[in-house]
């Protein structure tokens, strides 16, 4: 591995991204986002679970997040709530309806008996959740209140579910269209760029923070071969490995602009980001995409990274990080490509 440190600002070449309205949705990362704790969508989930506990006098109200292994709480309200199983939780029953799912005594219900939250501090007996959705429709947790005491809601109350569901999803809609890129469904190059100034503030000293930039080879070939239509849809394919390569809450990726994306790798060390980075480079290699124009007659990927040690005098400097990490993508580049450096 080579050395090289650099004190550039972030590359003139990640441009703004070009138009891409209406094209096909692809699976939405909108989970991903969320995880990483936006702070505009934060502050939506704490108003709603305050008005919600205000409203039912619930004991504890929260917005729950479902990823595909986990239920993730935020806003709680009443009580810090830990980390538990999808399904193990009661929001996993409440998803699967449209409609209000209310519990007025979990006691009485048999398919609550591996629960949790029946089972464990705070042992739930009244449960209400209503589900959340994406602008795509995909499920993305829901809006709760739960009680150690057996409980019932009255019409009143039940509507008050509806009107914040409204106003999450309303929300969640107008900052998505400002934070997801929609050809490829990672994060755009504003929000990305946002979201890479503030968790660099945010990192303690001492930790180990990895920018990454990710280029298509020889992508206008591909793009004057085969069309922009199949340019789009090689994209998106990129893409997807790139989803599949960030690790739940520990890797933000974007598209920075055309067929370039950036990658902020969060409590990085050496061996494992080199080691995660070899394996996005060998999945987009994996993806078998036909490509003429390539020597290497199939779409790859060149990788530049470069790891930075958080101090007080690094706490601003993520545009170096970044340059640094563009500095060794152009050596992958020279190299012959669908290569990864570290710089």
């Amino acid at each position: 591995m080579q050395l090289a440190y650099s004190n550039d600002r972030l590359s003139s070449r990640m441009s703004v991204d070009p138009s891409t309205a209406g094209e096909p949705e692809v699976e939405s990362s909108v989970i991903e986002w969320l995880l990483h704790d936006d702070q505009v969508m934060r502050e939506c989930f704490t108003h709603a679970a305050e008005i919600l506990k205000s409203v039912t006098g619930a004991a504890i109200t929260a917005i729950t997040l479902l990823d595909e292994e986990n239920q993730h709480y935020r806003a709680e309200v009443g009580m810090a709530m830990p980390l538990i199983t999808r399904a193990h939780s009661l929001a996993d029953y409440a998803v699967r309806d449209a409609e209000l799912f209310v519990i007025e005594d979990a006691h009485d219900d048999a398919r609550f008996g591996e629960c949790m939250l029946v089972q464990r501090h705070p042992f739930v007996r009244f449960y209400a959740a209503i589900a959340l959705r994406a602008p795509n429709g995909e499920i993305v947790g829901a809006l709760c209140a739960m009680d150690p005491a057996p409980g019932h809601l009255d019409a009143s109350q039940r509507g008050v579910f509806y009107h914040l569901r409204a106003m999450i999803e309303n929300d969640l809609k107008m900052r998505t269209a400002t934070a997801i890129d929609p050809l490829t469904q990672l994060y755009n190059r504003r929000f990305l760029l946002e979201s890479i100034a503030h968790k660099w503030k945010e990192a303690r000293n001492g930790e180990m923070m990895g920018s990454v930039v990710v280029d298509v080879d020889w992508f206008k070939q591909y793009n004057d071969t085969y069309g922009h239509q199949a340019g789009d849809h090689c994209l998106r394919k990129v893409a997807s490995v790139m989803q599949a390569a960030s690790d739940g809450e520990r890797i933000i990726a974007g598209r920075m602009g055309g067929e370039e994306f950036g990658l902020l790798v969060l409590q990085a060390q050496p061996v494992a980001l080199e080691d995660t980075l070899e394996a996005l480079r060998q999945g987009v290699e994996d993806l078998a995409i036909e490509h003429r124009a390539s020597p290497l007659g199939m779409v790859t990927v060149s990788v530049g990274a470069s790891l930075t040690r958080m101090t007080e005098g690094s706490r601003l400097a993520h545009r170096e990080g970044f340059a640094s990490a563009d500095r060794a993508l152009y050596r992958s580049k020279h190299g012959g490509r669908n290569l990864v450096s570290m710089a």
